[in-house]
């Protein structure tokens, strides 16, 4: 087998002829592997330096061809040839904390109950904090027990003004709470609101984060942004601009940072955007809303997928939305930073 796989320098897996049939293409390929590894199959990985590692589960950083070959011992071969890896050597190493590749930080909207049904416990479980963005009073859509529980595990409270406002073409929003009839004195009095709520709950001001609602950073019938208003209250704000940002490069804004949506497609298609950000040493915020229930939601079982794939993913930071930006901030000002900023008092 060890010849086999040096002389096609590329991947190996030996199967019971029993288990595996056939090798299908695209996202069926990532099923039939993983269905592989349930049965507890191995993959020897052979690296061009003619290394040895072995791999018990799926990897979807890993792009392969693969070619069925079957044995005089009744067991199946798999020789799958390397098409390519994340190009994490072309990334500008040393930027993240702890020598990571790259960071990913899970946001959740609108205080809704399926995120404390569950995102807290999947969250708990694989050991990761999120930040759960929040309009109203703190307990919009929650019991204070549930906030309460939200700051007791480890995560961030965050704003997301209090009436929610986006564009008046939204058949949903109320008479008089769209961005259009708001001027800057009532955004400023919203924001300010939404901030106390946030301190009551044991937020520190100057370290507290918002989130746009709608991702519309506009007011008015002149639609003006109010993004100033928003710079004069909190540390950083994520907008919905779509796509991850690469710090690196000096050119984020931390008060429009961007965002990818978590419900958009498939779960392969997601962990391809968290692929396409390890290859940049890039920052990737996911932005969810309901999780296996409530609006925009993504199924339980596809955020669980995510969480479990970050969770193994050695190379990853994975950080409330305020401890990145206050690493990126630090790094854009030329200051030490700290991996573990806390929001509590």
């Amino acid at each position: 087998m060890k010849r086999k796989v040096e002389r096609y320098g590329a991947l190996a897996l030996c199967l019971k002829a029993d288990v595996c049939v056939r090798v299908p293409g695209g996202d069926l390929l990532a099923l039939w592997l993983c269905a592989c590894y349930d049965r507890g199959a191995v993959l020897l990985v052979a690296g061009a330096d003619r290394s040895w590692r072995f791999s018990t589960r799926y990897d979807p950083l890993n792009k392969v061809r693969c070619m069925l070959l079957k044995t005089k011992s009744n067991w199946l071969v798999l020789l799958a040839s390397l098409i390519a890896l994340p190009s994490v050597a072309t990334a500008q190493d040393g930027y993240w904390p702890e020598g990571k590749s790259y960071c990913v930080s899970l946001t959740y909207d609108d205080g809704l109950p399926s995120q404390i049904v569950h995102a807290l416990p999947q969250l708990k479980a694989a050991g990761l904090k999120g930040t759960f963005f929040c309009p109203g009073d703190a307990d919009y859509r929650w019991s204070q027990d549930d906030v309460d529980r939200i700051r007791e595990e480890g995560h961030e409270l965050a704003g997301h003004t209090v009436n929610h406002p986006c564009a008046r073409k939204n058949d949903w929003v109320k008479p008089g709470n769209a961005l259009e009839d708001y001027d800057d004195e009532r955004m400023a009095k919203e924001l300010d609101q939404n901030l106390a709520n946030l301190i009551k709950n044991g937020v520190k001001r100057e370290i507290a984060t918002f989130a746009y609602p709608c991702g519309s950073t506009y007011i008015g019938e002149d639609k003006h942004s109010y993004i100033p208003l928003v710079k004069e209250r909190f540390f950083a704000a994520r907008g919905t601009k779509v796509g991850f940002e690469v710090p690196s490069n000096g050119e984020t804004n931390l008060f429009d940072v961007k965002t990818f949506a978590g419900n958009q497609r498939d779960v392969a298609y997601q962990l391809n955007q968290v692929t396409a950000t390890r290859d940049n040493n890039g920052w990737l915020v996911f932005m969810f809303h309901g999780v296996g229930g409530d609006h925009i939601a993504i199924s339980a079982d596809g955020h669980k997928e995510i969480l479990r794939f970050l969770q193994e993913d050695d190379s990853v930071w994975v950080a409330t939305f305020q401890e990145a930006a206050a690493w990126v901030k630090s790094k854009q000002e030329g200051k030490p930073a700290s991996a573990s900023a806390s929001q509590a008092e």
